[in-house]
């Protein structure tokens, strides 16, 4: 008999951050896993993305028991880690003999800890799940010899050895894409993991850079091409170009296959990758937009952070992009350890000079299993510890940071301010406006929760 295999995201619940809790995306771990599980195990599978479809909750739980599965995952973010125990228990309610697994980065980061708030998860899946979710659909091996667990067992929570990363990739066969729905945008990796050790990011995938095979890249590009028809493919790797030679052969394929003329790509990485060799490459295979994490403007917060960065290198970046007319995306962050009024008008004067195509500020968020978090929980570097509610734990609309020498209103007040300075800087007045049309409904709610 087959076993049956529900996976899904927290249903939709109430819109905080639109551009967050309606995506327009569907999730890739959960094309990922369901690939592995396929192409692995004798399943019926049905997989929901009840955040991209806006399901919510009871619709949600009654598509689960009209399925009656064996087996729940859900795939959650620290801010959705609260839903996704809403959703466990009403499963657990209407259907107590299935089990209900939780997989994603924040029990990645907090196993034990999520296992206590959440009793309502049977297991958790840490870090890269897919080998650890076959073997418990398999039941090739008892609970305590699957690596990279977390359960309980007679009232105690028990986290199994660490599951070493997966050094090939192509291990794991193309996402399922297929089994869930159409969307304008998709989400790849080409790689997984990054070298650098920022003090915000917890860095599931580990710092050893690990990359698919070009052929198996491009299958997965001319597939989502031809059978999806997405307007935008964006490459989720951390840090793309972190192997350069492997950088230089994917973009000779794109550009012999002439990617870039059939649908819109864009990359995200860091600073010190740009050279304009690659740049060079990038503009050849069109390329839409590189997206760079800037972080501050300021020199000591920069040197601090861990993420081997400085403002010739930021400068450099921008420069070559801009000298070959390839449109950018800057990320800064507000509330870094021992922040100040003065570092973050230095951060916004900053980027005004960088001129970016697309700004991006958010407030720092003390996500579990960072330096930053340890330094919220033991009261240092400027930061007073809080009891938030992990649905706080937002860029935007950011409940989950309190600093000593600036309030949460001033930080949203400077996210106001950055936003507009930078355009009007720059004497983009048209820019603005676009860019006020296009994130009416984010800053509607931002304006919303701006004195909370």
């Amino acid at each position: 008999m087959k076993t049956r295999v529900l996976l899904t995201s927290p249903a939709s619940g109430k819109t905080i951050e639109p551009l967050y809790d309606k995506p327009v995306f569907v999730r890739n771990a959960i094309a990922s896993i369901a690939a592995y599980i396929r192409e692995h195990c004798l399943v019926d599978m049905l997989c929901i993305d009840a955040k991209f479809e806006q399901i919510t909750i009871d619709n949600l739980v009654s598509k689960i028991e009209d399925f009656k599965p064996d087996i729940v995952g859900i795939s959650a973010f620290t801010y959705e880690i609260i839903d996704a125990g809403k959703l466990a228990s009403k499963l657990k309610k209407q259907l107590p003999e299935t089990t209900i697994c939780i997989g994603g980065s924040h029990v990645s980061a907090i196993p034990e800890q999520t296992m206590e708030e959440f009793p309502e998860f049977d297991i958790g899946f840490i870090g890269e799940s897919e080998q650890s979710f076959v073997e418990f659909i398999n039941k090739t091996r008892g609970l305590s010899m699957i690596n990279g667990i977390v359960y309980k067992h007679q009232g105690k929570i028990i986290k199994t050895n660490t599951r070493s990363k997966i050094d090939n990739l192509d291990i794991l066969p193309m996402p399922a894409w297929d089994l869930l729905p159409s969307s304008k945008e998709y989400f790849i990796q080409t790689s997984r993991g990054c070298p650098f050790s920022c003090n915000f990011c917890f860095n599931p995938n580990g710092v050893k850079v690990r990359t698919k095979s070009i052929e198996s890249i491009i299958n997965e590009i001319t597939w989502l091409i031809e059978n999806k028809k997405p307007k935008r493919i964006s490459f989720g790797d951390e840090a793309f170009g972190a192997k350069n030679d492997f950088a230089h052969s994917l973009l000779d394929k794109m550009i012999e296959l002439k990617i870039g003329n059939k649908v819109l790509w864009d990359i995200q990485t860091h600073v010190s990758f740009i050279t304009e060799e690659l740049i060079i490459k990038l503009k050849q295979a069109n390329v839409d937009k590189i997206e760079l994490g800037v972080e501050s403007g300021n020199l000591e917060i920069l040197k601090n952070m861990g993420k081997g960065i400085n403002k010739e290198k930021i400068i450099h970046a921008f420069t070559l992009c801009k000298k070959y007319k390839i449109k950018t995306c800057a990320f800064l962050v507000f509330g870094h350890p021992n922040e100040t009024v003065q570092s973050i008008k230095e951060s916004i004067d900053f980027v005004c000079k960088l001129n970016p195509t697309e700004p991006v500020f958010a407030i720092m968020v003390p996500f579990p299993g960072t330096k930053i978090a340890d330094y919220v929980q033991n009261n240092e570097k400027g930061y007073i510890k809080t009891n938030a509610s992990w649905d706080t734990y937002r860029k935007q609309i950011n409940g989950a940071i309190r600093l000593e020498n600036i309030t949460n209103k001033t930080l949203k007040k400077y996210l106001i301010v950055a936003n507009i300075k930078v355009f009007i800087y720059n004497f983009r007045i048209f820019d603005l406006l676009l860019f006020g049309l296009n994130n009416y409904k984010n800053i509607l709610y931002f304006i919303i929760k701006f004195g909370k």
